[in-house]
């Protein structure tokens, strides 16, 4: 416990460090909030995410699912961008899907916690934003002296609303 809090703690100290704001984001949110902001899984296809049906609740499976309706209702000034979050939260996956067929026999975790980077860019500086955000994680990885490679996500692994992912496996 104190290994994994001293990791986490020191990931999102060094990210308020760049000028990051600090939020611990709800665990919940409404089906509708993560519907709008184009995350498909409160349909709960193939079962992959807990719920809470009699309050319309869906647990998050990323932090950026409470974090990104946090601007609703708002006209971001392009002026004013990029605006950058980072979050601690715990997650929650199912991971009951298609996702991981062929890794069949392996255990995955249902719970975990997470610190994740949110940006808020103009589409014409959102790639490049992006590489901000993977050079922050890789320089925290190798702050630590740990072991990592960087992958780039195939169109059929990204969720839905997604135009570029990494995946780091530490």
């Amino acid at each position: 416990a104190v290994l994994e809090m001293s990791l986490m703690f020191y990931a999102f100290q060094k990210l308020i460090s760049k000028s990051f704001i600090g939020m611990i984001p709800p665990a919940m949110i409404k089906s509708r909030t993560e519907w709008g902001c184009g995350y498909t899984s409160n349909q709960n296809l193939f079962g992959a995410y807990y719920s809470v049906p009699e309050d319309d609740l869906v647990f998050i499976s990323s932090s950026e699912h409470a974090v990104v309706p946090y601007h609703t209702n708002e006209i971001l000034s392009p002026n004013n961008l990029p605006i950058k979050y980072v979050n601690f939260s715990p997650c929650f996956r199912r991971e009951a899907g298609t996702y991981g067929k062929d890794t069949r026999g392996l255990i995955r975790q249902h719970q975990f916690n997470k610190v994740e980077m949110v940006k808020f860019a103009t589409p014409e500086t959102s790639y490049d934003e992006l590489e901000k955000m993977l050079a922050n994680a890789e320089a925290i990885l190798q702050r630590l002296g740990l072991a990592y490679q960087v992958l780039t996500l195939c169109t059929g692994d990204m969720g839905f609303s997604a135009a570029k992912t990494y995946d780091i496996e530490v």
